[in-house]
């Protein structure tokens, strides 16, 4: 069957994976191009589908402004836009080298003013835009949402128990070459499901299989992108266990972390090793057993308090030197996902710090 061709069968199907993930970006990207010209009667025209370069965006486009000016942009697809991905896009647009802009299925009125607010260009396969570049300055908002053909690309590697796989791999990177017993113990996951997550990871193009040299992690950059991305929609609802209040004021800057069965993490973890933030929101991983924790520290169940505690869901030490404090990829993204500027600003410097370099190593 294959004989006519350079590619195996394993070969075949990723190929097939990654032209079914650029075939639907492309199709909003087609869609949200002949919206906004109808609605705007500017020019749009595609230059380039995922250009080369570190951080790739998905497309480069070109919009031809009043007076015969060239506007050059830099694109971000996601067919699903929610307050959970907000972050995570404005952090992946600040990094592009030319402005960005995003592109997706549908913006809501209340969407839409989140993003102007936040300074994120946009278009919709509705017609609905917001761009202030000038010369050009366009909002348009309010158009309802129109049915745009989706293809589903998620595989096993980002669904809830896969990015507890992918989270060990990228945190821990000599798990790659490890069995899968190893695997299945640092994440506490079927050894079934660590296959079915290699497998999926090869056929993504995020995993490569070197044979006596062993597995090796491939394009980490994109990999750790679309784990947090992923993370903050299938996974981290899943981990929470409540809010809770407390009268004690600034009670978790004078407990020995080292000492509990529970880590600090986001804003709480980001002012510990930045001394940037003051923490809105005292973010905690702790084990099931969470009782004790929870009567020494005077925490009781409240929906208005401050403290959220969600369930630690990895089985290894994360080599680093912030006992107490959760793995730094966890608290980038929990950070990221809040979709707060300042707080976006603190994931950059731990990304920058903690993280950029070793997922360049990888």
């Amino acid at each position: 069957m294959y004989k006519n061709s350079s590619y195996g069968p394993k070969e075949m199907k990723a190929k097939e994976i990654i032209n079914h993930r650029v075939t639907g970006k492309r199709l909003i990207l087609d869609a949200a191009k002949q919206a906004f010209e109808e609605t705007t009667g500017c020019n749009l025209q595609v230059l380039e589908v995922e250009p080369a370069g570190e951080n790739r965006p998905d497309a480069l486009v070109q919009i031809n402004a009043p007076g015969g000016e060239i506007k050059k942009y830099h694109v971000e697809i996601k067919g699903t836009l929610t307050n959970a991905t907000l972050g995570y896009i404005a952090e992946r647009i600040c990094r592009f080298e030319e402005i960005g802009i995003l592109v997706t299925r549908h913006v809501n009125p209340q969407m839409s003013e989140r993003l102007k607010t936040m300074g994120i260009a946009f278009m919709d396969t509705a017609g609905n835009a917001y761009i202030n570049n000038p010369p050009i300055y366009i909002y348009i908002t309010g158009r309802k949402k129109l049915d745009v053909p989706e293809k589903k690309t998620m595989g096993r590697a980002f669904r809830p128990t896969g990015l507890r796989v992918v989270f060990a791999l990228l945190c821990r990177p000599e798990l790659v070459k490890a069995p899968y017993r190893d695997i299945v113990k640092a994440t506490q996951v079927a050894q079934g499901t660590v296959g079915w997550v290699m497998n999926d990871l090869k056929q993504q193009n995020y995993l490569a299989d070197r044979g006596k040299h062993g597995r090796k992690l491939i394009n980490t950059v994109k990999l750790l992108d679309t784990w947090v991305e992923y993370y903050a929609r299938e996974l981290r609802p899943r981990l929470y266990l409540g809010k809770y209040g407390t009268k004690k004021t600034e009670w978790w800057k004078n407990i020995d972390w080292r000492n509990t069965n529970a880590l600090l993490g986001a804003e709480s973890a980001a002012a510990f090793l930045m001394d940037y933030l003051k923490p809105e929101t005292i973010t905690v991983y702790a084990t099931e057993e969470v009782n004790q924790f929870l009567l020494t520290h005077q925490l009781a169940k409240d929906v208005t308090g401050n403290v959220e505690v969600l369930k630690k869901f990895w089985a290894f030490d994360c080599p680093w030197n912030y006992e107490g404090i959760a793995p730094p990829l966890l608290v980038y993204a929990d950070l990221i996902a809040t979709g707060n500027d300042r707080n976006i600003e603190a994931a950059r410097m731990i990304y920058d710090k903690f993280i950029h370099r070793f997922i360049e190593e990888l």
